[in-house]
């Protein structure tokens, strides 16, 4: 089907002085130069140790700082948002942790690439670092799409982005390679014009300290000492500035990916099942209602002609222009199902299910969910909070099974979540109360109070656990029929 709504939208490639602009934009502007300027605080250590150690933890935080940006980035121009003052006022908590996924993403690939370099030999270790690099552009998408570092590991996720791109897919791998090129000139220019000068200094001064002392020249021995104590004390506001411009281009050049990748995935988003909200044309001006009668009869009477790419047209843009419409969004969501856009179907249900949430419509939600399981059966919602509520919906709409299906491997997908000790109440709950396995369900209690022994709920659950202790000894005590 021929994209109605992603024609109107220019190719990436005719944008490419923009996407150069895009970090001189002020909101992004004062972040380089800011997070940049924190690893040049560790120029003013007291000793060459610390001066290290303080250069590469401090570089290590303001890279934490820029690749979560850079993650928004890459998200709000997905969705349409090509300037950063368009950019929705709310903070995204799911991008969170995203710059840990993202050093990841790069870090595991690449020790493989070195383990098969290892043991298969430097040709095949130079083909994987160039699969690996043709992959990544790809993978960085799908990951901050999906929230998901075992997406952005999976090359099936990677390859669905490669084929929704297509050929043009090749073009972004050379701007990038160009890009990177680029950035690394300048930083190896700048380096060798302040740097260099610094460490031919350092070297000469050990030289002349070596020779002095071999040549047993006290006056020239002490002399070269106190060049050596006066070194790095001289030369801290250079090597701060220099650390700085450095990391400011870097962060400048990092920018321009994360805005071009962030705009490939916007100007591909119907071939990649993606939702935008703004399109050209649409900036600035609000939501158009949906003629929702219309729209179902048009729906109503595709479907029934077989047509079912048409419904999904129109079923789109209605949800599109209308994204707090449940029922446009549900009827969409309904849609994808029936035409078998399983990964459209996942990434449209992972936002309509916390809305129906939101709306107390825990019903429909559950069924949002059983779609999803259906065609993927590892579905999972993506936040913690959001997989409680839809366990509590099932347990109020009595279906305690589909409740602690739910709430099946709650503890692995989320370590440590300060929804757990919820968790295992609400499970040994259902288990007592709906399911009469008492057993299972003692187990849960038990967990909840030996872990979170000051937790609000161990006082019920150590009620509950009493209950089921003297429930089991009078079944115990009672004569067999």
């Amino acid at each position: 089907m021929v994209s109605s709504t992603s024609s109107l939208i220019a190719p990436f490639w005719t944008r490419v002085p923009r996407f150069f602009l895009f970090p001189l934009q002020p909101s992004a502007l004062w972040r380089v130069l800011v997070f940049a300027a924190i690893p040049a605080l560790g120029a003013f250590g007291t000793s060459p140790g610390a001066l290290v150690v303080l250069i590469g933890g401090l570089s290590l935080l303001a890279w934490v700082f820029l690749l979560r940006f850079g993650s928004r980035v890459l998200h709000e121009t997905s969705v349409g948002r090509l300037s950063v003052s368009d950019y929705s006022p709310l903070p995204d908590d799911s991008l969170a942790h995203m710059p840990y996924k993202i050093m990841a993403l790069f870090v595991i690939p690449a020790f493989f690439v070195g383990l098969i370099a290892a043991l298969l030999g430097e040709t095949m270790g130079m083909l994987a670092n160039f699969a690996v690099t043709v992959v990544t552009p790809a993978a960085l998408m799908a990951m901050v799409v999906s929230r998901s570092l075992g997406t952005g590991l999976n090359p099936a996720a990677s390859w669905d982005v490669m084929s929704g791109v297509g050929k043009p897919y090749a073009l972004l791998c050379v701007f990038l390679f160009f890009l990177s090129a680029g950035q690394m000139f300048l930083v190896m220019q700048m380096g060798e014009a302040k740097l260099l000068p610094l460490f031919m200094k350092w070297q000469a001064l050990q030289a002349a300290a070596q020779q002095a002392f071999q040549a047993q020249d006290e006056v020239a021995f002490e002399a070269a000492m106190e060049g050596i104590r006066n070194f790095f004390p001289a030369i801290k506001p250079t090597l701060a500035g220099v650390i700085w411009l450095i990391t400011a281009v870097a962060m400048h050049f990092t920018l321009i990916a994360f805005n071009m990748l962030g705009y490939v995935l916007y100007q591909y988003h119907e071939a990649l099942g993606l939702e935008v909200e703004v399109l050209p044309g649409r900036r600035g001006k609000a939501p158009v209602k949906s003629q929702s009668d219309e729209e179902s009869e048009r729906i109503a009477a595709f479907i029934a002609e077989g047509q079912i790419d048409q419904a999904l047209e129109v079923a789109y843009e209605a949800q599109r222009l209308d994204p707090q419409n449940i029922a446009a969004q549900e009827r969409y969501n309904k849609l994808l199902h029936l035409a078998g856009k399983d990964d459209r179907l996942i990434n449209h249900s992972l936002r309509l299910i916390p809305l129906m949430l939101r709306n107390a419509q825990g019903k429909g939600a559950l069924e949002a969910w059983q779609r999803c399981r259906e065609r993927q059966p590892e579905f999972r919602l993506e936040e913690a909070s959001h997989v409680l509520q839809l366990a509590e919906a099932a347990r109020a709409n009595r279906e305690p099974k589909r409740a602690m299906d739910i709430l099946n491997g709650f503890d692995k997908q989320f370590r440590n979540h300060p929804l757990l000790p919820e968790v295992y109440f609400l499970g040994g709950s259902i288990l007592c109360d709906d399911l009469h396995k008492d057993e299972l369900a003692d187990k849960f209690l038990l967990t909840l109070c030996n872990r979170y022994p000051q937790h609000p709920r161990v006082e019920e659950a150590l009620r509950l656990r009493d209950i089921i202790r003297r429930m089991r000894k009078n079944a115990a005590s009672a004569p067999a029929a």
